[in-house]
């Protein structure tokens, strides 16, 4: 089923639905009316959203007290939107809705234009909660155009937006009427105006993988509001990046442009040694408060104001801290600086991650406050339970390595007498001819550092493949080469964490991973036996717990098992001809 579309504009005093003289009367080219910009818009044959439209919603200024003119036709943007209407329906266009904003105010009340524009598009999303709704900008006033994109701007109706505008006729080109207007200005601000390897970046928009994609609709979910946001997963798994997204969101909702980085960012895991210096960080500290505070000093949730701050690595927080920020959440951003009197007001977002489970957790947090820093959680996959999107991600990361060797060494483009973004884009084409080779093979291993054994490898082959006074050169046995001692690294982690007792738990498959086997097998018409794999980890287990302890009653013990429970298993197994 396609997906519905419905669009919305103003009415055009001047204009619709044919251009006018300044008398209201219809203008003429070569003796013709010359459609205005909402027939062009619905109807000419060249638009890119001619017969796909179902509703198309009219916003129309109707005053309360009439305004004398010199228009002798249609002197109202009611009467306009009348012969609009009429005129659309003649020609076989979509239903049309007019909305009327009823008001004495001026077409150019911003404010006044906001508190009818907002409402208004808030109600059509309501009412086509799924559909996209293309937004045509050439009818109105500029500040209705302007109030519009302010609206949109922030996400009144979403994300699932177009906005249109139309071209002059003067500067069309062949089949085009309309040009397509990015309405998402903040997001532009925050990027690189001369980035030209930008098709090489992967973002989570484009995930392929159901666990990605997942991870997507959540940063796109809790983006807009205030609450905190709990990120979990595994080392390397890219929860800086996450939290990065979730920052971007949520100042774009705020309709704030993203400042260039991101300075509200603090480690838990710096102050261990040190809990005391972990909240003057975060909560500042009044002069006087120990024998080296000689003035007051701001504290990261204070300089945050309006903006993200960052906790990696939460678990490490002690549980003074952990108290004192609860209380600053359960008071909308207000706590009083260490050693101070005066209460401060921040309305700072907390985001925390952490590479601990959340049934670790409880044993380290305190339980009021683990509860109210993840009511909103995102849990990360591995990059092995995202094998479709491996070699997008890979392209991602080498690019990545390659613009961090250039930009920290900008001599290194002097030397060579380019700009550093097309030696970037050298680099890259260097790695090109091996990607898919390279995604194959790491489709076959764990990854158990995720995007870091990616950023490893990556910069191996750049180093590898550097020469003094010569261009990158990677060749099929360099990338062989490295690929291998990734593989022989993998296998000496594997060995070392089976042979520690507290990882053999780590050793199962995640839940996303038995996840996306058993959705392959549900898709396939198949079925999986539960319980015999049950049965096959427990055999494993106690036939290993017996070969490492020589004996049933030590193994026993090592698995802190009743022995008479542990050989009557054993016993059960040997019976099977195990």
């Amino acid at each position: 089923m396609n997906q519905e579309l419905v669009s919305v504009s103003w009415v055009s005093l001047n204009s619709d639905p044919y251009r006018r003289e300044r008398d209201g009367s219809f203008s003429l080219l070569n003796g013709q009316h010359e459609a205005g910009p909402t027939l062009e818009f619905l109807l000419n044959p060249d638009s890119p959203v001619v017969g796909q439209i179902t509703t198309h919603y009219l916003l129309v200024r109707r005053l309360r007290t009439p305004e004398p003119g010199g228009r002798k036709f249609d002197a109202s943007e009611v009467a306009v939107a009348k012969a609009l209407i009429q005129e659309i329906g003649q020609q076989g266009g979509p239903n049309v809705v007019p909305l009327y904003w009823d008001t004495d105010a001026a077409p150019t009340d911003h404010q006044e234009l906001f508190r009818f524009t907002a409402p208004a598009l808030a109600e059509i999303r309501r009412k086509h909660p799924k559909a996209q709704i293309i937004v045509n900008l050439s009818p109105g006033t500029p500040a209705a155009h302007t109030v519009m994109l302010l609206a949109l701007q922030a996400r009144i109706v979403g994300d699932n937006v177009l906005a249109y505008q139309g071209i002059p006729t003067e500067k069309r080109q062949a089949g085009q009427v309309l040009q397509e207007v990015n309405w998402n200005l903040l997001a532009d601000l925050a990027r690189s105006d001369d980035d030209d390897t930008a098709d090489e970046a992967w973002s989570l928009a484009k995930a392929r993988s159901a666990s990605l994609r997942k991870v997507a609709q959540l940063v796109q979910r809790y983006g807009g509001v205030p609450f905190p946001v709990l990120i979990i997963g595994n080392r390397g798994s890219g929860k800086t990046q996450i939290a990065e997204s979730l920052r971007q969101k949520y100042l774009e909702w705020k309709m704030t442009a993203p400042p260039k980085g991101w300075q509200y960012q603090m480690n838990c895991a710096e102050f261990r040694g040190d809990p005391t210096i972990l909240r003057s960080s975060l909560f500042g500290y009044a002069k006087g408060s120990h024998s080296t505070a000689n003035r007051d000093t701001q504290g990261l949730l204070e300089l945050a104001a309006g903006d993200c701050v960052l906790l990696d690595e939460i678990h490490w927080m002690d549980a003074q801290a952990q108290g004192a920020l609860l209380l600053a959440l359960q008071r909308n951003g207000t706590f009083r600086r260490i050693g101070g009197g005066d209460i401060i007001k921040s309305n700072f977002r907390l985001i925390a991650a952490t590479n601990k489970s959340r049934s670790a957790l409880r044993d380290t947090l305190a339980p009021d406050f683990l509860d109210r820093i993840s009511e909103l959680v995102i849990e990360l996959p591995d990059l092995r339970d995202c094998r479709e999107d491996l070699e997008n991600i890979w392209k991602s990361v080498v690019r990545r390595a390659c613009d961090e060797l250039v930009q920290c060494d900008p001599e290194r483009a002097l030397r060579q007498d380019r700009s550093k973004t097309s030696l970037v884009r050298d680099y890259i084409e260097q790695f090109r001819p091996h990607q898919h080779h390279i995604a194959r093979a790491l489709r076959s291993m764990r990854l158990d550092g995720n995007y870091r054994d990616l950023e490893r490898l990556a910069r191996r082959l750049l180093v590898g493949g550097l020469q003094t006074g010569r261009l990158l050169s990677i060749g099929p046995e360099l990338v062989n080469s490295e690929l291998e001692t990734l593989r022989r690294e993998e296998q000496v982690d594997e060995e070392r964490n089976a042979a520690s007792p507290e990882s053999l738990r780590d050793e199962l498959p995640t839940v996303s991973r038995c996840t996306s086997y058993l959705r392959e097998m549900r898709d396939k018409g198949g079925s999986l036996s539960g319980p015999d794999l049950v049965e096959e980890w427990e055999r494993r287990l106690l036939l290993a717990a017996q070969k490492a302890a020589d004996s049933g009653t030590k193994a026993a013990e090592l698995l802190g098992m009743n022995p008479r429970t542990f050989n009557f298993k054993v016993k059960g197994f040997r019976q099977d001809g195990v």
